[in-house]
């Protein structure tokens, strides 16, 4: 991300780049997608549709204010050295939930995790943002932070995904990749101790022993992401690279994933002696046994 103000502003992110200026709903969710929604990579919804009545464009500002909403020291998005690694479920619900190898520090990672069967995986390849946050803050126009979002964003290199040993294509050329979007301007609003502002982008007027949290508005995100649609129950592996030459730094993720097969939901049918049977959108597959009888031993709630 690119953060006009912050002392890092030459560097770019780890894992989704951030140089600044990568659930309860799901149960009885059935989610119907058209035949074009996978047209570039199977497993991976196409760009230009939406996903769950969002856009690649919103879900990346979702992904921004995710990340800014914790604190660094239990947060998916970095890794601290004298804090232990938080989970891929920290903060996350809904049938979608936000993933990256690590933002900063650069290097080679790999983390291991369970999540929920239903959900997909929001995943930043690399990110750029503008905002005004700072010491004191600027208030520079849209058009200036999208410029430097672009500009960061620009520099990016050797952007590879693969999910289950099977390459992602379209990532090559950061400058045409269908999987570069710019958000809309948004808000985030991050912790008043220990956020991402004070101890990862050294901003040191972001601290505050009142509990008063810091919201920053106008802020806009220009990055590389990918939609993975649900995986199915079992054990998956999505591996990850990124450089950036002109600032130095590189980076290599892997996420090893157990995902848990997902629960149906019964509920009762309007036509007697039936029941209604609904899940999230998953690859798993199911059997269904019929019987003459609702009734013990038959059937069992």
């Amino acid at each position: 991300m690119t953060n006009a103000n912050s002392r890092r502003n030459n560097r770019a992110p780890s894992a989704p780049v951030w140089r600044m200026a990568a659930g309860s709903v799901l149960l009885g969710f059935v989610l119907a997608l058209s035949a074009g929604a996978q047209t570039i990579n199977p497993g991976i919804i196409d760009p230009t549709n939406t996903y769950a009545g969002k856009s690649y464009s919103e879900w990346a500002a979702g992904f921004w204010q995710y990340y800014m909403s914790l604190p660094a020291t239990n947060n998916p998005f970095h890794r601290s050295g004298p804090y232990p690694d938080a989970p891929l479920s920290t903060g996350q619900s809904g049938p979608v939930w936000f993933m990256i190898g690590n933002y900063l520090p650069d290097g080679t990672y790999a983390y291991t995790d369970t999540i929920p069967g239903g959900v997909a995986l929001f995943t930043g390849v690399t990110a750029n943002a503008g905002d005004n946050a700072g010491c004191p803050p600027t208030a520079y126009p849209e058009s200036v932070l999208r410029a430097m979002a672009k500009s960061g964003e620009d520099e990016a290199t050797d952007m590879t995904v693969t999910i289950d040993v099977v390459a992602v294509v379209g990532l090559t050329n950061v400058l045409t990749t269908p999987y570069r979007v710019q958000s809309p301007t948004f808000s985030y609003t991050c912790p008043a101790v220990h956020n991402v502002l004070y101890d990862v982008f050294d901003l040191t007027c972001y601290q505050n022993g009142s509990g008063r949290r810091y919201t920053n508005s106008g802020v806009v995100l220009d990055g590389v992401f990918l939609m993975i649609t649900p995986l199915s129950a079992g054990k998956h592996t999505i591996h990850g690279t990124w450089a950036f030459p002109a600032f130095s730094l590189s980076g290599s993720w892997t996420r090893n994933l157990t995902v848990l097969p997902v629960a149906l939901t019964v509920d009762a049918s309007t036509q007697p002696g039936s029941l209604v049977l609904s899940w999230p959108q998953t690859p798993d597959n199911y059997a269904v046994q019929t019987s003459p009888s609702l009734s013990p031993p038959d059937w069992q709630p």
